[in-house]
C-alpha cells in the first residue's frame, strides 16, 4: 500500500494509519487516539463545571447513545452471542480493558459483564474519585438496547473502587432511559431553584412583615405619663397581637397613665376592630391606665354610631391635639404659652 499507509491487524480488528491524510481508522471507521490523561481532563472538566449529579447524567446519556451507535454497525447480524464476542475483542484491542461474560441469557435478556482495568476505572482512580462507573455500564446498556431491540439499563453489582477485583455490570430490560434521567434532573434542578426562590420570598416577606409591624404601630411618648399609638391600615389577629404586646410593654416600661389611640389612618370601622380595641382598653386598665380615642373623623364617627357599639365610657376626640390636652389636664398639668 506504500509507505504513507500502515495497517496492522489484532485478531479480527484492523487498524490503519494514512500518514499522508493524517487519518486513523479502526475497522474501517475514522477514529482518534487519546491518552488517558486527555480523557481524564475532559471528564474532570465536565464534573468541575456541571457538578457530580449533572455530570453523571451527561456521561450516562453519552455512553448509552455511543452504545446504540456501535450496535448499529451490527444491526444485520443475527447471532448476538457472536457479536458480543467480537465486541469484547475489539474493546480489549482498543485499550478499553478486559471484559468477561459471567452470565448471558437471551430468554430473559439479562447479562452480567465483568470489567477489569477499564479506561473509566483508570481515570477515576487517577482522579481519586470514590464512585462507581457510569459511562461504560450505560454504554453496554446502549449496545444491548440496539442489539435486542428493547430498552435496557444497568446496575453496578461490584466496583474496583470498592475493593473488588473487577467491575461487575448487570444489564436487564428496563423502562429507565437517559432521556428520562435528563428530564428528571431538569425537574429536580427546577424544583430546587423554585424552593430557593420560595425561601427567599419567605425570608423577605418576614423581613417586610417585621418592618410593617414596626412602622405601622409606632409608640410615641408625648409627655411624662402619656403615650400615643397610631393605628394604620387594616389589622388581622397577628398585627393586633403584635400591637397589644408592644403597647403594653412600653406602657408598663414608661409607667404611663394615659394611652392615646390615634384612629386617623383607620378608614373602616368594623366589629373586629371594636372587639380588639375593647381588649386593648381592658388590658391598659389592668395596668392602671386609661385609653383615649383620637382622630375620629365624621365618616368614622357615623360608622361607629351605625355599628351600635357603645364607646361612651372611652373619651373620644376628633384630633390628636384635643386628646393630648385632655390627658394633660387629667394629669393636673397646664400648658401655658411662653411670653
Amino acid at each position: 500500500m506504500g509507505d504513507s499507509i500502515i495497517r496492522t491487524q489484532v485478531d479480527s480488528t484492523v487498524f490503519t494509519w494514512d500518514k499522508e491524510k493524517g487519518v486513523f481508522t479502526f475497522d474501517g471507521a475514522p477514529s482518534m487516539l487519546f491518552w488517558d490523561s486527555a480523557i481524564e481532563l475532559f471528564i474532570s472538566t465536565i464534573i468541575e463545571i456541571s457538578g457530580e449529579d449533572v455530570s453523571n447524567t451527561v456521561l450516562e446519556a453519552t455512553g448509552f447513545r455511543m452504545g446504540e451507535l456501535v450496535s448499529s454497525y451490527y444491526k444485520d447480524r443475527i447471532d448476538t452471542r457472536n457479536v458480543l464476542t467480537q465486541y469484547i475483542d475489539i474493546y480489549r484491542n482498543a485499550g478499553w480493558g478486559k471484559i468477561n461474560v459471567r452470565h448471558f441469557c437471551l430468554e430473559d435478556k439479562r447479562m452480567i459483564l465483568q470489567l477489569e482495568n477499564s479506561w473509566e476505572h483508570r481515570i477515576y482512580q487517577s482522579l481519586k474519585k470514590e464512585q462507581a462507573l457510569v459511562l461504560l455500564p450505560s454504554h453496554w446498556a446502549g449496545v444491548f438496547t440496539g442489539l435486542l431491540k428493547e430498552n435496557m439499563w444497568y446496575k453496578v453489582n461490584k466496583s474496583q473502587l470498592s475493593g473488588s477485583e473487577y467491575d461487575e455490570i448487570e444489564i436487564f430490560p428496563s423502562t429507565i432511559t437517559p432521556n428520562d434521567n435528563i428530564h428528571e434532573l431538569a425537574r429536580q434542578k427546577e424544583q430546587a431553584y423554585i424552593s430557593e426562590l420560595e425561601q427567599k420570598v419567605a425570608d423577605r416577606t418576614h423581613e417586610l412583615t417585621d418592618l410593617v409591624k414596626h412602622l405601622s404601630t409606632p409608640i410615641m411618648p408625648v409627655l411624662k405619663g402619656i403615650l400615643a399609638v397610631s393605628l394604620v391600615g387594616k389589622f388581622n389577629d397577628e398585627r393586633f397581637e403584635g400591637l397589644l404586646q408592644t403597647t403594653l410593654f412600653e406602657f408598663s416600661k414608661k409607667r404611663a397613665s394615659y394611652l392615646l389611640l390615634d384612629m386617623t389612618a383607620i378608614s373602616e370601622f368594623d366589629e373586629y376592630i371594636v372587639f380588639r380595641l375593647h381588649g386593648l382598653v381592658k388590658a391598659v386598665s389592668l395596668l392602671g391606665g386609661e385609653c383615649i380615642l383620637v382622630g375620629i373623623s365624621p365618616t368614622l364617627g357615623v360608622q361607629i354610631v351605625n355599628s351600635g357599639v357603645d364607646l361612651s365610657t372611652i373619651p373620644t376626640f376628633s384630633t390628636l391635639e384635643q386628646g393630648i390636652e385632655h390627658a394633660v389636664d387629667l394629669l393636673g398639668y397646664e400648658i401655658v404659652k411662653k411670653r
